[in-house]
């Protein structure tokens, strides 16, 4: 019965973009697609086999975002006692709640990195007959190396300043994208980087003008010679390199992308990072859902149209499944200024025009977005503390008023960034006028499970995050 009352569900979804007058509609979601009508369950059984051990976390993360089997926050009231329970969100790469809000933290990350220069966005792409290739995170790496010396020659060339035409630290943002916008596996890189960079004597020198057209075939030579020596040496190799170098006369794609400048550099970066954490596909552009057939719409990049597709629903989380990177390899990298060894060089030269950085909180976020705070009460208007915290699987689930302990259940540990919304969580909460006492911080972190060393190299890492440590107050504060 409860499977026939979710097909009649999913079958209104198909009407969704119907013109019936002050009709109800419902967005079809990925969610939706994947819960719905057991497709997640039957994908697993008859595709088990060649599912990822990070696909299958990505989805069932998904399934328990923002309920509470997947641990939540416990706020009270201290004058009347209200509660309100809070359930974490589950940072999958295919939630789309979870993925904007990623995307606007990583805008406002590199907004606030970028220098006061101007910047180009610059696009590698490589042609189809070498994409299938591309697939194996071994060679995506090669993408990002080849990408950047090709541009830093770029730069260098392009410096008529300098006779000797001297190599300059350049400052790079990389992203990899592994799809078009049909979904289809297409691997390009973005990326956002300065015109001009320092010489050897730390003198900032612009490169106002940059020919992207004669750099194609440098961007070729080094990306087919990298390959070559990464490929088995055989005759088939040699003659696969060779027909791309035959085929491709005038080189590998550079799109040169128009100058901006630091003003716009949020909006450019939200540009090409919505899907750094992001499923491949917005969720306005599916307009169909039936219970076995996904339709949606994409623009051609070459024609300009818009093109309709509709394809099995299996087929369907098999594409988006395939665009989730695995689990360590990293699709963003930072290059010269930026870099992790180049932020002492910036700081030395553009110091008052880096900001620092804060780490939103959910509240943060609900009083930005919907222009009031979640965490006064609704009784009383009294802003609410956090007394607990129960984690998935924790032995006090559902928490009650006699057995709320916030303790996490035994062998689970806290990821870096849990204990870094722990330990903010706690300084806000017992932060009086100016900081908070961070052996009072320690102590309480540590009665939820977070070793003291663990504590101690979190608060190292929130200098860099915009608080700041008085030794001789013993005193840990958001210096914004």
């Amino acid at each position: 019965m409860g499977k026939l009352i979710s097909l009649a569900f999913v079958l209104c979804c198909v009407y969704r973009k119907t013109k019936a007058r002050k009709s109800v509609t419902i967005t079809v979601t990925i969610a939706l697609i994947l819960f719905s009508c057991n497709t997640w369950d039957d994908y697993k059984i008859r595709y088990g086999d060649s599912l990822r051990q990070v696909e299958i976390e990505n989805v069932e993360r998904m399934r328990l975002c923002r309920k509470p089997q997947n641990g939540y926050k416990v706020y009270q009231c201290p004058k009347c006692g209200t509660k309100k329970y809070v359930p974490f969100t589950c940072k999958s790469r295919l939630c789309t709640s979870c993925g904007a809000k990623a995307a606007n933290e990583w805008a406002e990350k590199i907004n606030h990195k970028l220098l006061k220069v101007p910047h180009r966005h610059v696009v590698f792409t490589i042609p189809e007959t070498l994409r299938e290739l591309f697939k194996n995170p071994d060679y995506q790496k090669i993408l990002f190396q080849v990408s950047k010396v090709t541009m830093e020659d770029m730069i260098k060339f392009s410096n008529k300043r300098s006779k000797k035409k001297i190599k300059l630290k350049i400052g790079m943002i990389q992203v990899l994208h592994t799809y078009g916008a049909d979904t289809k596996h297409n691997p390009h890189v973005h990326s956002i980087v300065t015109e001009g960079g320092f010489d050897g004597k730390k003198n900032w020198i612009h490169v106002n003008f940059i020919r992207y057209g004669g750099w194609r075939k440098k961007w070729q030579y080094e990306l087919l010679t990298r390959l070559k020596k990464e490929m088995p040496r055989c005759k088939e190799t040699d003659d696969f390199i060779d027909r791309h170098f035959k085929k491709y006369p005038n080189g590998f794609v550079i799109y040169g992308k128009r100058r901006f400048e630091k003003r716009e550099g949020w909006s450019m970066a939200r540009y090409i990072g919505r899907y750094v954490k992001h499923p491949p596909i917005a969720e306005s552009r599916i307009t169909a859902y039936d219970g076995k057939q996904v339709t949606f719409w994409y623009k051609d990049t070459k024609t300009k149209r818009t093109i309709t597709v509709t394809m099995d629903k299996f087929e369907f989380v098999r594409i988006l499944l395939s665009h989730i990177p695995e689990k360590n390899f990293k699709i963003v990298r930072y290059c010269g200024i930026y870099s992790r060894r180049g932020y002492k060089h910036r700081q030395t030269e553009f110091s008052e025009e880096e900001a620092k950085l804060v780490i939103r909180s959910w509240r943060d976020e609900i009083k930005r977005v919907f222009h009031h705070d979640p965490l006064l009460c609704p009784n009383c208007n009294t802003e609410m503390k956090l007394v607990g915290i129960c984690y998935e699987g924790s032995e006090n689930y559902p928490v009650d008023d006699e057995t709320l302990s916030g303790k996490p259940p035994p062998n689970q540990t806290l990821s870096q960034r849990e204990r870094m919304q722990l330990i903010v969580a706690l300084i806000r909460e017992n932060q009086n006028g100016g900081g908070a006492n961070i052996e009072v911080v320690m102590s309480e972190a540590a009665e939820r499970g977070v070793g003291r060393e663990q504590i101690h190299n979190d608060i190292q890492h929130l200098k860099s995050e915009g608080y700041v440590y008085e030794p001789k107050t013993g005193e840990i504060r958001c210096a914004l």
